[in-house]
């Protein structure tokens, strides 16, 4: 099913207009400002061939900007732009951080920073080897690059003729994937959907009966099966509101794992590879439910699936729908304590689900783009020798990627948040401590 819907992507892309004219043309007038596309021979830039890949809540978004970079770099450049970046992997967050760290990526995407430590636990402890973690950590640079929302997506197509999607909160999302709440017409969902209903009138248009309209349908709960930032943001939002109730059936919580902990899951459960995989599943089975990017959703709409996204309530109380306007809402809820690296190369205040903020949609998070430090004397390092040239290639693509006139534009048609101001910043600090043979690169 994943190949299917992977299939599909190309055609979305194009269906949603992301291949865009418009993004595509816009770079010249600023190249020379934050975001640099000048490009000359000396850098050998059309012959270098970075290898990245990892999270695939980040697919949709470094697909396309890898394609808009090269061609606004040869608007700006000509023959001098870069034209091989290969495509991007989407093999998860887990082994986009085994990839960086093992040079196979050049650079590695992760919606979980890389030393990340929760409830004490290091979730890269079998990542991170040496006695001196910290310094490992400190060798390479952790760089925000997009700003996105989980949609709880389903497949109840018998439920399009209402005005309104399925409303969940975070306790029934929680006991869905704990196995307590298996059918779509429990008590406890027909409760908070009273507009799911079929009504029944007199003659006077009086109400005399009104029956709850989700079916008798078991729920399928679809999950990731590798290791995964969106799990990890979908897990911190679960342990953020619920706690201690969310647990497997031994009493572990399953937070704050970045690989899903299935022990508590019903057996009828489905486990995709990927948000693609996800999200494959999710729309070729009736009764489904899953946890994917934001993005996804709109893929699968422009592929002409009949799938819904949740509306959630959140902190206020309200019920929210999933959109660019609603993360962002949520996202600025955290704008007194914003992304930081401590002096050990340990990211800290990542986390942003369930803001407080009238509008906020709660299941939201960044993503990080992580790459190394210093790359002299790596040899190779995700397919291109490890040069002065290779590196400052990457780093003015990541540049680029976080600008709000270059990649953000691409986040943007995505269905992304253009990052805010101060997480730029935060970006642009890191790209800017990258250094070659402990010298600057000069970017500008």
């Amino acid at each position: 099913m994943t190949k299917t819907f992977r299939g599909k992507f190309g055609v979305a892309i194009a269906t949603l207009g992301l291949l865009s004219t418009a993004i595509a043309g816009t770079a010249g007038a600023s190249a020379t400002l934050n975001g640099d596309l000048n490009f000359t021979a000396s850098d050998g830039a059309a012959a270098l061939t970075p290898a990245i890949g990892g999270s695939t809540f980040d697919f949709p978004f470094f697909s396309q900007a890898i394609q808009t970079f090269e061609t606004q770099a040869a608007n700006v450049s000509g023959a001098n732009a870069p034209t091989q970046i290969p495509s991007y992997g989407a093999v998860g967050s887990t082994a986009g951080k085994k990839g960086v760290i093992a040079e196979t990526y050049a650079v590695g995407a992760s919606d979980v920073p890389m030393g990340t430590v929760s409830n004490g636990v290091n979730l890269d402890s079998s990542l991170l080897t040496g006695a001196d973690a910290a310094h490992t950590l400190n060798s390479y640079v952790q760089i925000p690059v997009v700003l996105g929302g989980e949609a709880m997506m389903y497949n109840l197509p018998m439920l399009t003729k209402y005005k309104t999607p399925v409303t969940l909160s975070s306790a029934l999302i929680a006991d869905i994937y704990d196995g307590k709440v298996t059918k779509w017409n429990d008590a406890k969902i027909c409760q908070l959907n009273p507009t799911i209903a079929i009504i029944k009138k007199n003659k006077k248009h009086r109400v005399i009966s009104r029956k709850c309209a989700l079916p008798n349908l078991s729920i399928t709960p679809v999950f990731r099966s590798d290791g995964s930032g969106t799990s990890y943001i979908f897990s911190d939002y679960l342990h953020t509101t619920q706690g201690a109730n969310y647990k497997t059936p031994g009493g572990t919580e399953v937070y704050p794992n970045t690989t899903f902990n299935q022990g508590q899951l019903p057996a009828n459960a489905i486990g995709g590879y990927g948000n693609p995989g996800v999200a494959s599943d999710v729309t070729s089975k009736t009764g489904t439910i899953g946890y994917v990017e934001y993005a996804y959703v709109l893929i699968a709409k422009a592929t002409g699936s009949s799938v819904s996204s949740a509306l959630v309530i959140n902190a206020k109380g309200q019920r929210v729908a999933i959109s660019p306007t609603s993360v962002a809402t949520d996202a600025a809820a955290f704008s007194a304590t914003p992304p930081k690296e401590g002096s050990d190369g340990t990211v800290s205040s990542f986390s942003i689900v369930n803001g407080t903020t009238s509008g906020s949609y709660p299941i939201a998070g960044y993503s990080w783009a992580i790459v190394r430090q210093d790359w002299n004397g790596l040899g190779t390092n995700g397919s291109v020798s490890a040069s002065l040239n290779a590196e400052k290639m990457v780093a003015k693509f990541l540049d680029w990627s976080v600008q709000t006139k270059g990649g953000q534009q691409v986040a943007k048609a995505n269905g992304y948040v253009p990052l805010p101001s101060y997480v730029t910043s935060l970006a642009e600090q890191q790209i800017a401590s990258m250094t070659y043979n402990k010298a600057s690169l000069g970017l500008s």
